[in-house]
């Protein structure tokens, strides 16, 4: 152990994982390094000021990976693979690209919204939020639509922290599809980004068929995870702060601001983990080489340093500097999608059911991701 500082336990039982932001604020008062035992990755250093956040999230003495992971290079690994491989997918993610997607869409919005009764109680992840995401990202790899079910089986579970048993299982049921839908793209190219990325060079190099499939794989289930995410908890925000809900409703123009406010409020990952390559100091503690950084999205996103009453929803709050997708050269590529999907998905669902609310009680995932189980609602009066 580093620099003298006791480890403590985090909090990890139903409540603080349904409300964890009381032990954070008592974390971050106990000083910006705090020693902490976690389940799923033992004991590491946790970090939820702000500030501090932002500067080691950018700090390339961490790593995203382990020496174990693989030598297969991915979205998470360090340069100059990070940045070769970012430099090819980051292309099918431009702004104009992700603009000239929001009228497809919107369709896509109106018909599964036209589908969902309004007397009877619907799970609203599963009815929608889970649908919407993986149906953009099916539609962005150029896989048919016809898959997207099975899609959504095949890594539903991973998304959902099973045990490693059943992670691993579902692994290779998704990277079975990814190589098939590999060879189907390699005879036939389309106009979509699977086959791009097939067809793609950079500096005269172009992507080897493992970083084919983990690219594939790690975009279809971070394709929808943090956006299923962000329509969860960004409806369920609303609902359980009536004046803001009642606010959107008068004031649709406020979308934008709403979903960056819900970006903060409850961000899809609760935090990142990264490991020291080196040596770190940080202040007068010393992070040893191979130990685990944790960085809290949740923790930062609501200190008060840095957010004027940070436990309070404001869809209105114009000043929103969030890490929400992370920051540096981790900062998550498709954050433009996801922006844009929840823009028109809970934009549409709030100006389509003004009576809106939530059926039955929720239940927090207990693992990285910060989403809901299922999200009860009724649409109509």
């Amino acid at each position: 152990m580093s620099g003298g500082i006791p480890r403590v336990p985090l909090a990890e039982s139903p409540v603080a994982v349904a409300d964890p932001y009381p032990g954070l604020d008592r974390l971050r008062e106990a000083g910006p390094l705090v020693r902490v035992e976690t389940t799923f990755m033992g004991e590491v250093w946790l970090v939820t000021r702000y500030e501090l956040a932002r500067e080691l999230l950018a700090d390339l003495r961490f790593s995203r990976r382990r020496d174990d992971d693989g030598e297969v290079a991915a979205v998470d690994s360090d340069p100059p693979d990070h940045t070769r491989i970012r430099k090819l997918v980051r292309k099918a993610f431009t702004h104009r690209r992700i603009e000239g997607m929001r009228g497809w869409v919107q369709e896509l919005v109106d018909g599964m919204l036209d589908t969902l009764p309004t007397d009877r109680p619907i799970d609203l992840l599963d009815r929608f939020a889970y649908p919407l995401p993986i149906a953009v990202i099916c539609e962005m790899l150029g896989a048919p639509a016809a898959d997207r079910a099975d899609v959504r089986a095949r890594t539903e579970k991973i998304l959902a922290g099973e045990v490693a048993e059943n992670r691993e299982e579902v692994y290779e049921r998704t990277k079975q599809y990814i190589v098939e839908l590999i060879a189907i793209k390699r005879k036939a190219p389309g106009d979509d980004l699977l086959s791009a990325l097939i067809a793609a060079r950079e500096d005269g190099e172009s992507l080897s068929e493992p970083e084919l499939v983990e690219l594939g794989i790690a975009l279809i289930a971070a394709g929808y995870a943090t956006t299923t995410n962000l329509i969860g908890n960004g409806v369920h925000a609303l609902l359980t702060n009536p004046g803001q809900h009642a606010l959107l409703r008068e004031r649709p123009e406020l979308i934008d601001s709403a979903v960056e406010e819900f970006l903060r409020f409850e961000s899809s990952f609760s935090a990142a983990g990264q490991i020291a390559r080196e040596d770190v100091k940080v202040g007068g503690t010393v992070i040893r080489k191979g130990e685990i950084l944790l960085v809290s999205f949740c923790g930062a996103n609501r200190d008060p340093a840095r957010f004027s009453d940070p436990h309070r929803l404001d869809i209105t709050r114009t000043v929103n500097p969030h890490l929400a997708f992370s920051h540096g050269i981790h900062h998550c590529l498709g954050a433009p999608l996801a922006r844009m999907e929840a823009q028109v998905a809970i934009g549409t669902l709030v100006r389509r059911f003004p009576a809106l609310r939530q059926a039955g009680p929720v239940r927090w995932r207990e693992n990285i991701m910060r989403g809901l189980h299922e999200l009860p609602v009724l649409l109509g009066e």
